[in-house]
Formats: C-alpha cells, structure tokens, sequence
C-alpha cells in the first residue's frame, strides 16, 4: 500500500501492475552489517532512540545480528570498559571512540570489525582487536577508521588495520564479491540474492546488450548482469567501492565491466558524449534518489528499458514520475522485505519507452 500510494498520489502516475510483497525468510538475524553508537555515560554502545540522536541506548544483543555479531559487539564494550577508553564527546570534541560497525559474510561466515575513533590510536586499539578475534574466531579483519571531524558519521578521513585483512568475501549466486569497511551492499544477503533475480527478469537481456548500472557500489549488480550481457558500464561515487568491484570482476573472471569512479550527474553525461549507448539502465541510488542533472542525463542517454531499485518509495515515485513525462511508461513494480521489523520497503520498478 505505501509504494502504491506514493507512486499514484506523488507520482501521478497511470495504472501499473503492483505485484505481491516479496516476504523476508529470515524476520531476525537477517543483517550483515549493524553500525553502532559509543557514548556516555557508561559508557554504552548502542542505537540512537527514535528521532533522539542525543540519546543512546545500550544494546546488550540485537535480534537482527547473528550470534557472531553479538559476540563481537559484547567482547568490544566489555574491552572498553575494562581499559577505560574514553569517548568522544560531541559537544567539548574530544574523547576517542565515536562508532562501531560490524560485517559478516553469511555466505562465507567471515566477520569484520571495523572501530571508528577521533584519532589514530593504533597502540590502544591494537589489544582490543586481539580480543575481538579470539572471542569470534571468525573475524578476519579489524580496522581503525579515523573521523576527527564534527560530522557524526561512521566514515574515516583514513584507514588503518589493527589485525588482518580490510576486506570480507560475500557469495551471491556463485559470484564472490569483496565487500571492504565503507562499501555498500545489501544488507541482508538472503533476499539480496532474490532481489537481483528480479533485477534480472526485468533486465530481459539477450547476451547482445550493453549495460549501465548506476551507483553502483561494490558492483553486485552488474557482475551478476554480466553473464548475460555483452558489456556493462558501472558508475560509483565511492573510490573504495569501485576498488572492490575491480578486483570482485578480476577475482571472477569477468572481462566485460569497466567501472568508473565520480558522480551520476557528471559521468553520465561524458559517457553518452563520448559515444556510449546502453539499451538497459540499472539504477540503484541512495534514499535521495536521483539528482535532477542525472535525471536529465538519463533521459538524454534514453535507453529503451530502465530497471529502478529503490528503498524511498517517496524518491522512486518523484523519479518515475520525471521519467513518465521523458516518454517512459511504469510497467510493474515489485516490493521486496528486505528489512524485516522495520517500516522501510524495497522496490524494483521496470520502465520502458513508450
């Protein structure tokens, strides 16, 4: 009802085939990444309560986690606590441990811890990820990202590894796909494999197209279109995202994507002018949705199918409706759980010229 309602009542658009809600099989423990917050007093280690970002709540173990995850997320405020690590304070800026962010491959079991501080405190950090390994023997890497900055974000200015390896592997459909600290990809995994089988259907490639897959990330989408495309074109903002799905292809053996790094509103554009044509558009982007220049651009590339993949109904109808009104017609949309317990949705809209 909330992807129907915001499609016709935001998006004003004519009739189209809603299919049935795709139902998660997994309602807890789904999550293979869960960011959590430091803070005083305690000190606790946590989610921020509902539209109170100035108040934490101590998680002591997270149903949408594995037991692994949990493990990790005990031993980490169990070690803060005992070596008195101080934490940041956002009001004086100062203190060291700001977030905590946790990775697991489930197609692998592999697990990353990935601590987020104010300063490079590699000599104090070093101990807790020792710890850390041996309370969850399946952790493979511990990093330090280094956030000195006010914006309270679980993203370093840089990056240091306390033990191990910067990257995990996850499996999806027999495609390896390295996934490091600040990369996206799917959070569930389980309903990220049948969301790209849709993904897919929608596509309807012939072994003849050429592809665009845009905000890209990692490069799931496009490695997994590959098989079945003649070449694909991958464009994401984030550097170590596209560092990962260069060497995802190279590690699977796939010779037919290029990936490139900047933003959909300023590549787009140098594509097509410098003569690239793709009969398929995938786009994948952020809550936001899409820019209004890669809009434009989009509509100027004017390829002849676009496959939208949402989490904002609210963003996909504002964008299928400019869409509609370049001369593309809303086919069918599926929505997709991919994130039990939660009130947000996933939908993949197919679009064609009309």
């Amino acid at each position: 009802r909330q992807v129907h309602e915001c499609l016709t009542r935001l998006g004003g658009l004519p009739p189209f085939e809603l299919r049935p809600i795709v139902a998660a099989p997994e309602p807890y423990g789904y999550r293979n990444k869960m960011e959590f917050t430091v803070a005083e007093p305690g000190p606790v280690l946590g989610l921020h309560a509902a539209e109170r970002y100035d108040v934490v709540l101590d998680i002591e173990r997270c149903l949408l986690q594995s037991d692994t995850m949990n493990a990790l997320l005990d031993e980490f405020r169990r070690e803060v606590r005992s070596r008195g690590l101080s934490v940041w304070d956002p009001k004086s800026e100062r203190g060291l441990l700001r977030f905590l962010t946790l990775r697991e491959g489930r197609g692998t079991g592999q697990a990353m811890v990935n601590i987020v501080a104010s300063a490079p405190a590699v000599e104090a950090l070093a101990p807790v990820a020792e710890r850390l390994r041996a309370r969850a023997p399946a952790t493979i890497g511990v990093l330090l990202n280094v956030n000195d900055r006010k914006a309270s974000v679980a993203v370093g200015s840089e990056e240091h590894l306390l033990l191990g390896r910067d990257h995990i592997t996850e499996l999806l459909d027999g495609v390896a796909f390295q996934v490091s600290a600040n990369s996206f990809f799917q959070t569930n995994t389980v309903q990220a494999e049948r969301l790209f089988a849709i993904v897919a259907e929608a596509c309807a490639l012939d072994g003849r197209d050429t592809v665009l897959d845009l905000y890209s990330g990692t490069g799931a989408i496009s490695l997994l279109l590959a098989r079945r495309a003649a070449r694909v074109y991958g464009i994401e903002v984030s550097a170590a995202a596209v560092g990962d799905a260069i060497r995802n292809a190279q590690a699977n053996g796939i010779d037919n994507c290029t990936f490139m790094t900047g933003e959909v509103r300023h590549v787009l554009p140098r594509l097509t002018s410098e003569g690239v044509r793709a009969s398929v558009v995938v786009a994948d982007p952020p809550r936001a949705g899409f820019h209004p220049k890669a809009l434009a651009a989009l509509g100027t590339l004017a390829p002849a199918r676009i496959v939208y993949v949402s989490c904002n109904p609210a963003t996909l109808a504002r964008d299928v409706g400019d869409l509609a009104r370049r001369g593309y017609r809303l086919e069918w949309v599926q929505p997709v759980d991919m994130f039990p317990q939660t009130p947000h949705i996933e939908a993949v809209a197919r679009l064609s010229r009309a």
